[in-house]
């Protein structure tokens, strides 16, 4: 099975606890991320000043969540956006994280019990600390 992890650095780090937003710096950004594996499809939304984390299961397919990915995040933050990136593998876990240093990016993903998975910096401990809003 392929593994799709689009990754999306916005230009931002907020608290979605402190409903809070300042500029992103070189080691703090918020992202925005898609994932589709062989245990389903996420959405996923990074707040750096918390490293809090929130997933959102999508009924996505993985040959659809590229163009769904970047039709999304550009709707929402296309005035954020600085930097995406593309993973895909049939490699699993591995071969995202050979994707992402070929990339120049780190290899840290923070992985679920049931596989769902997501891109952090180096040197941080994401999880989920709030309920988005409905």
């Amino acid at each position: 099975m392929t593994t799709v992890l689009v990754i999306f650095f916005l230009a931002v780090q907020s608290s979605y606890i402190d409903n809070s937003e300042e500029d992103a710096t070189d080691d703090a950004f918020d992202t925005v991320q898609f994932l589709a594996n062989d245990a389903g499809t996420w959405r996923i939304k990074t707040y750096a000043t918390d490293q809090d984390v929130h997933v959102w299961s999508i009924g996505a397919t993985p040959e659809g969540i590229v163009t769904l990915a970047r039709e999304n995040t550009e709707k929402h933050y296309g005035d954020l956006l600085t930097e995406g990136y593309v993973i895909d593998t049939t490699e699993g876990v591995e071969g995202v994280r050979r994707e992402l240093r070929e990339r120049g990016l780190s290899d840290h993903l923070e992985i679920s019990k049931s596989g769902m998975l997501f891109w952090v910096p180096k040197g941080t401990n994401y999880f989920s600390k709030s309920e988005p809003r409905q």
